[in-house]
């Protein structure tokens, strides 16, 4: 019998709405067979910002940091699982502050032994506007810390000039292209 892989989803948006409606869809294409999928919505946790006092220097070998917040936690279910989908909307040209919170703070792993070496990423985000109105930008930020880390970067889905969460909901070519995307994880997740 093999083991489940373990899908870790980091949901950066402080509501419910077309961020998680996305996500959704990505995941329903991935599929819920032979995965343990574990979400969370970063609002909901107390993650304070990296204070770059660099005490994460002493954990050579794990993942450490001088602050006592959820972070501790989070650093655990990353580096435990076999894939990482980081999901936000944009906001000012960029991903929420509470997402961006756990991508400073992925500076702890890196120290050291880096801790993210081999993982995998992707990342979904919406946008009202079009790709250039800060969904690049993100992309390109998550891209290069991927780069950075040597984690195998799967890739994004963008869905852009997102309406509101009812319109979203009705709008079946970006439900079809998310979930085809979900299966091109899954698919990532094989090899």
């Amino acid at each position: 019998m093999t083991a489940k892989k373990k899908i870790l989803v980091l949901e950066g948006s402080p509501r419910r709405g077309n961020t998680e409606i996305v996500t959704d869809w990505v995941l329903k294409g991935l599929g819920k067979k032979g995965y343990e999928i574990n979400r969370l919505r970063v609002c909901d946790l107390n993650i304070n910002g990296c204070q770059e006092c660099e005490g994460c220097i002493d954990y050579k070998h794990t993942a450490g940091c001088q602050q006592e917040d959820d972070m501790l936690e989070v650093y655990d279910l990353m580096i435990d699982s076999d894939l990482i989908i980081w999901t936000s909307p944009i906001f000012c040209w960029g991903v929420t502050s509470q997402l961006k919170a756990v991508v400073d703070r992925c500076f702890a792993l890196l120290n050291g032994e880096n801790l993210l070496k081999g993982s995998k990423w992707a990342v979904v985000l919406t946008a009202g506007g079009d790709h250039f109105d800060g969904a690049d930008l993100a992309v390109e930020m998550f891209r290069r810390l991927a780069e950075f880390g040597k984690v195998d970067y799967l890739g994004q889905f963008v869905a852009t000039n997102c309406s509101r969460p009812q319109q979203l909901k009705k709008n079946q070519t970006i439900a079809a292209e998310a979930q085809r995307f979900g299966k091109e994880l899954r698919a990532a997740l094989i090899k």
